[in-house]
């Protein structure tokens, strides 16, 4: 399934680096995750109920608008706020 460039690629993307017998080793260990994949995907399932409609039934809620002072309560343990909003030192010159 993957091949040692399609390892390579995706270690670079990764910011990884593998070299010799672990670049062997990881590709191996991928193609036989995706080969279980492929049988996990080509399982047939028709025959299973989804147990998650039944367990898990969704409750709704009326969406109500309040107004909230949760700004200005947070503001008031700030060091050093100005007006509304966190003041913060400046870290880029």
């Amino acid at each position: 399934f993957m091949e040692t460039k399609e390892v390579k690629h995706i270690a670079k993307l990764a910011r990884l680096k593998f070299e010799g017998a672990e670049l062997k080793q990881i590709t191996e260990d991928l193609s036989g995750i995706l080969k279980w994949v492929d049988v996990l995907q080509n399982a047939d399932t028709k025959a299973v109920e989804n147990i998650n409609d039944n367990i898990f039934p969704l409750r709704m809620r009326e969406d109500k608008v309040t107004v909230s002072k949760i700004s200005e309560d947070l503001i008031k343990n700030a060091p050093a706020p100005y007006e509304h909003f966190f003041s913060v030192p400046k870290v880029v010159e």
